[in-house]
């Protein structure tokens, strides 16, 4: 992902001053908030954008260190608008030489299926998945995850808001909670993981923790060769903590649930699901791994696989979700 190191182009071509502008002075690998026309890059400043009624705007950089841009580039990927009722995504197109602009993605907050966001080291991605459509995917250098967990915040409470007045959907009977868990209740390598659902749960009071399971190890099927490769260098189902209001399943894990070799994993990940538009569940045996079961979960065509140790609490909480209202 971008690096931080800064730096400076030499001078022009044709000896002079190098040319500045205020968005090259300020580039950086950061995630800003756009407030002002001003602030918009130019590449996106033909699309109209109401920022006086916009919820957040933020614009993400390119991935690029400081010192290879310049001010004739795009310097930003994405331009990110929560506007009055959809979320709206501007991406720079990339590719050819010719092919300068921009695409544009617009998704109406109610056909929101789930929001997710990952970070490993400085390799940060969102993913906005959606219930018509592909999901929306952005990446962003992960020092900037402040930023982006602020629009997923607000994403949740614009998409699928408690509403103030009227019936609301049903809770769902997810399972009993397990309390809250201890820092090194899932062992001394998930410390991190489970502190990051602590900090969640503990400004989400109705949140709690309704299945976990630490990191296993997992034999391949198929014969001696197969599993002393495996030996030399084997699958991990990473850690994951399971947690619930009744209303939204958050699943706390790693990027990759699914880890060959002996590699320390880093990663961090997060996925928040609505209740009320998941459309269906599935599961079957993972096709190599008998020890892992694959749980998919379904919100219209939004599609998310949870790989999770056969006969864990996880396999039994996802299996549920859908008779537990």
């Amino acid at each position: 992902m971008r690096s931080s190191t800064t730096g400076s182009r030499p001078a022009g071509a044709d000896g002079g001053p190098e040319r500045r502008t205020p968005e090259f002075d300020a580039f950086g690998p950061w995630v800003d908030r756009v407030r002002t026309p001003e602030d918009v890059p130019p590449l996106y400043r033909e699309h109209p954008v109401d920022l006086a009624a916009a919820h957040l705007v933020l614009k993400v950089p390119r991935d690029i260190a400081r010192r290879d841009a310049h001010p004739d580039m795009d310097l930003y990927d994405h331009l990110l608008v929560l506007g009055a009722d959809r979320l709206t995504v501007l991406s720079r197109r990339t590719g050819a030489a010719d092919a300068r602009g921009y695409d544009v993605r617009e998704l109406p907050y109610d056909h929101v299926a789930a929001v997710g966001t990952s970070v490993d080291l400085l390799d940060g991605r969102l993913v906005v998945h959606a219930l018509v459509g592909a999901p929306v995917a952005v990446r962003y250098n992960g020092s900037a995850a402040e930023a982006v967990d602020e629009l997923v915040e607000l994403v949740r409470s614009l998409a699928w808001p408690v509403p103030a007045s009227g019936p609301a959907a049903p809770p769902r009977d997810v399972g009993p909670a397990i309390g809250r868990l201890s820092r090194r209740a899932l062992g001394e390598k998930e410390i991190g993981l489970v502190a990051a659902y602590r900090e969640v749960a503990d400004r989400e009071p109705g949140l709690q923790a309704v299945a976990a399971h630490p990191r296993q190890v997992v034999r391949p099927a198929g014969g001696g060769i197969a599993r002393l490769v495996h030996a030399l260098h084997p699958m991990t189902v990473q850690a994951a903590v399971l947690a619930s209001t009744g209303r939204e399943l958050q699943v706390f894990g790693r990027r990759d649930p699914l880890v060959r070799g002996r590699t320390p994993v880093h990663s961090e990940s997060r996925l928040v699901l609505p209740l009320d538009r998941l459309t269906g569940v599935a599961s079957r045996p993972h096709p190599r791994y008998p020890e892992v079961t694959l749980v998919v979960l379904r919100a219209g065509d939004a599609s998310v696989e949870l790989p999770v140790p056969a006969g864990s609490a996880a396999e039994r909480v996802l299996g549920g979700l859908l008779g537990g209202v």
